[in-house]
């Protein structure tokens, strides 16, 4: 009997147990049921976090020295490789070529005389005294006064002054060479630049020299510089390269003033480079550019500026403030920023951007 009831309580037991289990299960399907319908029913809410933000529609201003800077290629136009002509027949007794040729100085020396080399604008041709005139006259005494000799720099005629010039520069530069203020055409070497370097050279201690022929050779001298890929600007620049600057006109994008691209040929910098093969100058060479004169610019978020039209060399448009369009210039740009300047002169506290200017296409 004992054991027949422990028999009885154990099947309550699984039955109980069992039970539990079936009403856990309910609970859990009756939960997942609820959930589902009030995914399926309820409307969408998204959590606070996920609301959308406020358009921000306007944005304070500020004000911004801008001088433009930036680094650009310069691209230059050459002439071709020159020869250097030596007027004078004889042994070569003395070589100054090593540094370059200089205008004012001794190039060479044949049979012990001295031979200078001049950079004058018409080349000399021929033996010059007092009493002569001609462009070449007027050339060699503007070299003269620019190597600081005392000659009348814009004079055609050979003058006294001239032949007491010439007699300075033999003293500078010694053996004989214009003992009588007169100039041989022998005693010159003509150069087309102020300096250069030689590529090749023939004026050897010891070799022979024969009048009318090359004694050296130079690369070429630049003729103009052109920033490559360059856009014209409606106020005038500076450019600056290899150290020498000069202005770059209100809508140009290239210099050929003479003086200026002789000067970047005459560089250290550019002589080497010519006289690496190679270098592809047609690539450009690195040179920075800037404004002149700096201006003052407002510095606007670029979604502020609109009607942005293109006016000759300037690029033109708009901005709302206080309620009112103002007419700007853009003078530059800077990461997602306009610098801008009001063509009235009024002054800018705030611009409106964004939906705000909807419709708002045209002010001028």
């Amino acid at each position: 009997m004992k054991s027949k009831r422990n028999g009885s309580n154990g099947g309550e037991a699984r039955r109980r147990t069992i039970s539990v289990t079936w009403l856990v299960l309910a609970v859990v399907v009756a939960a997942a049921l609820a959930v589902g319908a009030c995914a399926l029913f309820l409307p969408d809410c998204a959590p606070a976090l996920l609301d959308s933000p406020e358009e921000i529609t306007s944005a304070e201003v500020s004000g911004q020295r801008y001088d433009g800077r930036q680094s650009v290629n310069v691209v230059p136009e050459l002439t071709d490789k020159r020869d250097l002509i030596i007027n004078a027949s004889g042994t070569v007794t003395a070589d100054y070529s090593a540094a370059g040729l200089d205008s004012g100085k001794a190039a060479l020396a044949v049979n012990g005389r001295q031979i200078v080399a001049l950079s004058t604008a018409t080349p000399l041709y021929r033996d010059l005294a007092v009493g002569d005139s001609g462009p070449d006259v007027r050339a060699l005494n503007a070299e003269l006064a620019r190597l600081g000799y005392g000659a009348p720099a814009d004079a055609d005629s050979y003058t006294r002054a001239t032949a007491n010039a010439v007699k300075a520069l033999g003293k500078a530069v010694g053996a004989g060479f214009g003992d009588s203020g007169s100039l041989p055409l022998a005693d010159v070497l003509w150069l087309p630049q102020e300096h250069v370097s030689v590529s090749v050279w023939q004026g050897v201690v010891g070799l022979g020299m024969s009048a009318g022929s090359p004694v050296g050779q130079i690369p070429g001298g630049v003729t103009k510089l052109t920033v490559k890929n360059g856009s014209p600007s409606d106020r005038d620049r500076t450019l600056t390269i290899f150290g020498q600057s000069a202005t770059l006109p209100a809508g140009t994008i290239e210099i050929a003033d003479a003086r200026f691209c002789r000067q970047v040929a005459d560089t250290a910098d550019f002589q080497q480079m010519t006289s690496t093969p190679e270098i592809d100058m047609s690539q450009g060479l690195d040179a920075v550019l800037e404004l002149k004169e700096p201006v003052v610019a407002v510095r606007v978020p670029a979604a502020a500026v609109f009607g942005v039209v293109e006016d000759g060399n300037a690029r033109k448009g708009c901005v709302m403030s206080g309620g009112r369009s103002v007419p700007v210039t853009i003078v530059g740009a800077d990461l997602g920023v306009s610098l801008v300047q009001t063509e009235d002169g009024s002054a800018l506290e705030s611009v409106t951007l964004g939906s705000a200017l909807d419709g708002a296409s045209s002010c001028r």
